[in-house]
């Protein structure tokens, strides 16, 4: 126990990382759509728009994104909850055409080309910039190159009006195998000032010293990287910063800059 947690078994603990929105990833190599329900997937960079999605090698879906290097993420409410045993717990491999038979209608995205589900609430098209293996799963980085949404997207989410289909995980074997599924019918929201009242003071220094750095390195941009750390430390000395953290600051306003 630590206070009141107690100690969860290892296997069991993914669990605690849900409930999550699965994005429905599809792909088209040589004529051939497929797709798949993918739980683990995250935005990874603003500059370039960066997401990325776990596949495991043996799923069709894996050969077709590798093979095509073009992408679509679909994001779907929950009423099509009955339709998901075809999205994730068949394969297109030996199940062909499996979309058409869950009811979806597949379309081309403007920008890519790529299969987008016409059904879909949110859909973004991606291009293929690089596959990382992370243990039993390859993460997939794609670059967004088109987003579109349906009138439930006002810039934020009306939640009132998309039942986002979320996922609790599933149940193991012995016993019979299923998927949990969950959507919420009240919806709590509230808008919170970002960094109110004294927070302000300190989020303020924050940028303050991300502006100061980034005119020094774009003022210093032809003097040795040890120039530059030692003018970036001196930046951080004045704001009671520890100066040592200069190459973390180095690194953030490079990328910037790109």
């Amino acid at each position: 126990m630590v206070g009141e947690l107690r100690r969860i078994d290892l296997g069991e603990a993914e669990r605690l990382l849900y409930p999550v929105i699965p994005a429905f990833v599809t792909s088209e190599f040589n004529g051939r759509v497929g797709g798949m329900l993918a739980a683990w997937w995250t935005q990874l960079s603003f500059k370039p728009f960066l997401v990325g999605v776990a596949i495991a090698p043996e799923r069709f879906t894996y050969k077709l994104v590798r093979s095509s290097r073009i992408f679509a993420l679909n994001l779907l409410d929950f009423k099509y909850v009955d339709r998901t045993p075809l999205l994730g717990d068949v394969s297109e491999r030996f199940y062909p055409g499996k979309l058409k038979v869950a009811g979806f209608t597949i379309v081309k995205g403007d920008v890519l080309g790529a299969p987008i589900v016409l059904e879909a609430t949110a859909a973004l098209e991606l291009t293929l910039m690089d596959i990382i293996k992370t243990g039993d799963h390859d993460l997939f980085i794609g670059e967004v190159k088109a987003a579109y949404a349906r009138e439930e997207f006002k810039g934020l989410w009306d939640l009132r009006l998309y039942k986002p289909l979320m996922y609790l995980g599933r149940t193991r074997r012995p016993d019979m195998v299923r998927r949990v599924y969950v959507a919420f019918k009240d919806v709590d929201v509230r808008e919170l000032e970002y960094a109110p009242g004294p927070l302000k003071e300190y989020s303020n220094l924050r940028f303050k010293v991300l502006e100061e750095v980034e005119e020094a390195v774009k003022r210093l941009s032809n003097v040795s990287l040890e120039e530059k750390l030692q003018a970036i430390a001196r930046i951080l000395e004045s704001h009671g910063l520890d100066p040592g953290d200069a190459e973390y600051y180095l690194e953030e306003v490079g990328r910037r800059l790109v």
